[in-house]
């Protein structure tokens, strides 16, 4: 059986090494230059430092060393050689990846797969990304590099270092969760604009339902300020909204299905109905909205000023929905906390009454409570929409969100 895991060690770094040599070898003849290693050299890479692993563990330690050393002198000699009178030479990439292949063969051998694997498909998608990641750096502003560096700052300096602990009165401010939604809310806008940059207008459709899956309030937030900065855009944007919001729909009937079957079961057609209310008006909407012609004039990809105000405005209805569950604690005061729970977020109350319902509460109330804290949600980004949002796109998206209120207050009384 050892023999076994130990041969499947080494013919994975044959395949690693192969899958990084095939991208070098298309890569070579793609530009008809020369290069010092290809489809058959990367693979033996791989494989030498799989066998440099094996020989360390088995013979003497040292002989990882001397691998690496001999790997890297040959690197070097290769890449002198090959500059050397080469006005065509680009660069020391290869020779970095196939360093980078060495250690992916010592993963292998060690047993890191998924590590292994992981490495060669980012390192593959670098190499054979080239173009683009030129073309990128090429055509980058100066405003869009300082943007990058923040928001860099923001979330990966400033945010891990923040305590994830609440402070104050009934310990209602919690800083990490705050700057949390400051990152979220910028992180949208950022991939918004880099989306839009690249594909214009069809993207910000996409940048909706795939932001929809996490929050479709904060997606809200940072389409309606986008609204404010690309006038032309209003209707394409005001989809991208309703496209969120039809996405949270789904993402509560999913939450319902995995911890409660039988309050999926008689929440399923109210959702459905608002999922193809949501849907038919997008579907409009777009047919409206696709004779957009104008040139867009893209505006700072960072806005931090929009995410610091949403996120102020959810720490003050947390700081309320603390106080209802509180001071509110009969059964009488589900449907308040429903409703306050659902101005900041859906999931908090759908996971709860869907764990409630059956025992502490019957399925009627918690039927009925998410179906409030789904239409308070809805209600929220109405109102963010109307606050922060161009005249156009908020009476459109306050529209929709108001028919898709009365439709679910309805459906509560009919079904």
């Amino acid at each position: 059986m050892a023999e076994l895991v130990l041969i499947g060690n080494f013919l994975l770094a044959l395949a690693l090494g192969s899958l990084i040599g095939l991208e070098r070898e298309y890569a070579r003849h793609r530009k008809k230059a020369h290069d010092y290693a290809g489809i058959r050299t990367f693979p033996l890479i791989a494989l030498f430092g799989a066998l440099s692993a094996f020989f360390s563990e088995t013979i003497n330690p040292w002989l990882m060393i001397a691998g690496i050393v001999l790997m890297g002198a040959l690197i070097i000699v290769s890449y002198f050689v090959l500059s050397t009178g080469n006005r065509e030479f680009h660069g020391a990439t290869s020779e970095v990846a196939g360093f980078l292949t060495f250690f992916i063969g010592v993963l292998s051998y060690l047993g890191e797969i998924k590590l292994a694997v992981l490495l060669t498909v980012v390192i593959t998608i670098i190499l054979y990304s080239r173009s683009m990641l030129h073309h990128f750096a090429e055509h980058l502003k100066k405003e869009e590099l300082r943007s990058t560096l923040i928001f860099a700052l923001i979330a990966f300096v400033i945010l891990p270092f923040l305590p994830n602990l609440g402070y104050g009165p009934y310990a209602l401010f919690n800083p990490y969760i705050f700057w949390l939604m400051v990152v979220f809310i910028s992180g949208i806008s950022f991939a918004g604009y880099i989306l839009m940059k690249w594909f214009g207008e069809k993207s910000v459709l996409f940048t909706g339902i795939l932001g929809g899956l996490a929050s479709s309030t904060a997606v809200t937030s940072s389409f309606a300020e986008r609204s404010k900065q690309h006038h032309t855009m209003y209707k394409a944007l005001a989809v991208g909204v309703i496209l969120a919001n039809g996405v949270m729909f789904g993402r509560v009937l999913l939450e319902l299905f995995v911890l409660n079957r039988s309050l999926f079961l008689s929440l399923l057609p109210i959702m459905v109905v608002l999922i193809l209310v949501t849907g038919l008006a997008s579907y409009l909407l777009l047919k409206r909205a696709q004779n957009i012609s104008e040139k867009i004039k893209l505006k700072s990809p960072f806005t931090l000023k929009p995410a610091l105000k949403f996120a102020g405005i959810f720490a003050l209805v947390l700081a309320f929905l603390k106080f209802a569950e509180i001071y509110i604690s009969s059964s009488k005061g589900v449907y308040i906390v429903s409703f306050l729970s659902g101005l900041a977020d859906t999931d908090a109350i759908t996971i709860s009454l869907a764990q409630a319902a059956g025992n502490s509460i019957s399925y009627g109330t918690a039927r009925n409570g998410i179906i409030l804290g789904v239409l308070a949600n809805v209600a929220t980004k109405g109102c963010i929409a109307f606050v922060f949002g161009e005249k156009k796109f908020s009476s459109i998206v306050l529209g929709i969100f108001l028919l898709l209120i009365l439709v679910g207050l309805g459906l509560i009384f009919i079904l």
